[in-house]
């Protein structure tokens, strides 16, 4: 190649009349299509912009190429695309010297950065999986920072869900910022799969609604936080969102997410522990991206939350809210004084948690407040509790995966929950835990003392080895074998967080990823915290390894071992300027 960007590419005669040929740049794998058409050489990239699929294969009439996969049609000259949703084509200058075609290929730095952003909308409004992986692709490749890429998403999602609403937004919601999160911990395709899967989970029709004012003034702020409060008693979402709104457009965003945890926690959400995991999200999403990218969907989704109707309580649950009324005493005690101490009876509490003896269970809970406890080492508990029960859970029936992976998102919620919301929000979330533990005892998962490390034998494999036998477990959907090898690596002192790593990818390509990446997310976030130097984050417990074997069982039991890596897989070869599929095996590159 010239300092001018000019390259040789063919020979014309290699080009016979009508007809097309495929050419790779050296040292960049890029494809470019070479038409002979009407007696002039005309040089375009080879992949369809829509899909990639190869355009030298398609049909070239009167100066237009027509893709032979989904029939989009492009001028050869000017590369402008005839049909709707999708890309024009990249087309290059071209000189014939000497009988040679030369092409120009200068670099002339990324432009479609719009262009790839309104791509990406476009994938999002109609739910399309591959369109969303080729604009994430392009983006990535054009440097523009994810921030700029997820706040689209964010917006979009807002929208979707102030619009349309939908019952799953908060399941949505956890499957985005798990892919967002776990997406930190990989690059390349693996980062892909996890962002696409990611985005797509908040993909969908997001129609136009009335736009949301302040109310007028004069009103406070203290006014404002006690209608929120009554409006979520009363299950009115639509005016707690103008109250929100209100809140937001003062400057006064700080008090809008302690707002809705001290909701959520109310006596009257018990068996709503979702929300709590939901509100999580929510803090997770402004915490990365700010108030700017987020506002809408905090806004909309953080109403619909705390003022969703619940309906009559039934009975064992009108016991538990009457339970935890007369239980305030305790939790204004745990607020006031927030207990430091990290040792207990940890079993004897685990136990009575999974009695089935409501009365047990809280009031076990109450008096472990009572004695000085510290609230990030009871969250532990929750945890691990929640954890072991996964690592345990019979498959050959229903094995409960949807309760107990709540109970463990609920229970590390409440860090969050402890965070922002206080010691009075996260007392109070921990008899919420307690209550999912009470409503899922049909899982009949007997209790085990979590002060001791579950009886398993340690592998003698070296750590890739013994990483190949927990991935072949579950490939195979050995759900037994994947929770004794992946608690047998552990137990053998091997690297954990290479095993984590494969368990990640092996979650990411299947089908089943958008469904497992909070639960990853999770459990990944939490075992960082248990090999840190805090006990009471975990450190050093001895169960803490069933977070992992918990986590590979889980994804064995639902996994449909089949991949879905196509999309990804054709969008970075899109991005990289790839067609669809190589039709390069016996052609040499164009040298420079």
């Amino acid at each position: 190649m010239n300092e001018n960007g000019w390259m040789q590419v063919a020979a014309v005669e290699e080009i016979e009349p009508g007809q097309a040929k495929a050419v790779r740049l050296g040292g960049e794998g890029r494809s470019v299509a070479l038409f002979n058409e009407g007696g002039r050489i005309y040089a375009t990239d080879n992949q369809c912009p829509h899909m990639g699929y190869p355009l030298t294969r398609g049909v070239v009439r009167n100066g237009v190429v027509t893709c032979d996969w989904h029939g989009r049609r492009f001028d050869l000259e000017g590369g402008g695309c005839f049909n709707n949703m999708c890309d024009d084509l990249a087309v290059f200058p071209v000189e014939i010297r000497g009988g040679q075609v030369w092409i120009q290929v200068e670099e002339k730095g990324y432009r479609r950065r719009e262009v790839h952003l309104e791509l990406l909308r476009e994938g999002l409004l109609h739910g399309d999986r591959w369109t969303i992986s080729k604009a994430l692709a392009l983006l990535s490749r054009g440097g523009v920072p994810r921030e700029e890429v997820v706040a689209v998403v964010l917006r979009h999602f807002g929208r979707r869900v102030a619009s349309s609403g939908g019952d799953e937004a908060g399941t949505d919601l956890g499957r985005l910022v798990g892919g967002l999160a776990v997406a930190d911990r990989y690059d390349g395709a693996d980062q892909l799969a996890c962002l696409a899967t990611a985005a797509t989970a908040a993909s969908g029709e997001a129609a136009s609604r009335l736009r949301v004012v302040p109310l007028p003034e004069p009103v406070t702020q203290e006014r404002l936080e006690d209608w929120v409060r009554v409006f979520s008693r009363n299950g009115q979402a639509n005016r707690i969102e103008r109250c929100l709104f209100t809140t937001r457009s003062r400057g006064d965003t700080e008090r809008v997410l302690p707002l809705l945890f001290e909701c959520a926690v109310q006596p009257g959400f018990l068996g709503f522990g979702g929300n709590l995991v939901t509100l999580s999200c929510l803090a997770d999403v402004v915490d990365r991206f700010g108030w700017e990218a987020s506002s809408e969907l905090v806004l909309n989704l953080g109403s619909r939350t705390v003022g969703q109707g619940r309906g009559e309580p039934e009975l064992f649950r009108r016991d538990a809210i009457r339970k935890m009324r007369d239980l305030s005493g305790v939790i204004d005690q745990a607020a006031e004084s927030p207990g430091q101490g990290l040792e207990f009876d940890e079993d004897a509490l685990a136990a009575d948690l999974l009695s089935g003896d409501l009365d047990r269970s809280f009031d076990s809970l109450a008096r472990t407040l009572q004695a000085g406890v510290s609230l990030q080492r009871l969250i532990t508990t929750f945890l691990l509790v929640a954890a072991d029960r996964m690592a345990r859970t019979p498959v050959n029936v229903d094995a409960g995966w949807s309760c107990l992976t709540l109970e463990l998102e609920l229970a590390r919620s409440l860090r969050t929950a402890l965070r922002i919301g206080g010691p009075r929000v996260a007392a109070m979330g921990l008899f919420h835990a307690a209550w999912h533990l009470f409503a899922d005892r049909w899982l009949n998962i007997p209790a085990r003392p979590l002060s001791e490390p579950p009886e398993v034998a340690p592998l003698t494999a070296a750590p890739a080895e013994g990483i190949e036998e927990v991935a072949r477990a579950v490939q195979t959907l050995d759900v037994h074998a994947a929770g004794e090898s992946a608690a047998g690596y552990l137990a053998a002192g091997l690297d954990a967080d290479l095993l984590l790593q494969r368990l990640g990818v092996l979650i990411l390509w299947n089908d089943t990823g958008a469904r497992l990446l909070p639960t990853l997310y999770a459990v990944a976030d939490e075992f960082d915290g248990t090999r840190g130097p805090d006990a009471a984050l975990g450190a050093g417990h001895p169960s803490a390894d069933q977070l992992v074997a918990g986590l590979a069982r889980y994804a064995t039991d639902v996994r449909t071992s089949k991949a879905s890596g196509a999309a990804t897989t054709t969008a970075l070869r899109f991005a990289e300027g790839l067609t669809t599929i190589d039709v390069f095996a016996d052609e040499e590159p164009a040298q420079p």
